[in-house]
């Protein structure tokens, strides 16, 4: 699997992640002294999205448009 293949699995398994835990609604909470931010949480998932999409556009092959100059 190449690092691209990488990519691409953990933007969609975290876009999945991301998915149900939107669908749940849940509240932030806290248990045994433990806070869990569900709205943290799913800015976490997201700056793991957005590395991922930068990770894949350094990969892109770009172009320089030039034009030739004769004198």
């Amino acid at each position: 699997m190449s690092n691209l293949d990488e990519i691409n699995t953990i933007k969609a398994n975290t876009l999945a992640q991301m998915a149900e835990v939107s669908a749940e609604r849940k509240p932030s909470y806290s248990e045994d002294g433990q806070t869990f931010s569900w709205t943290e949480y799913l800015e976490h998932l997201q700056r793991r999205v957005d590395w991922c999409n930068s990770q894949l556009a350094a990969e892109d092959p770009f172009e320089f448009p030039t034009q030739g100059y004769t004198p």
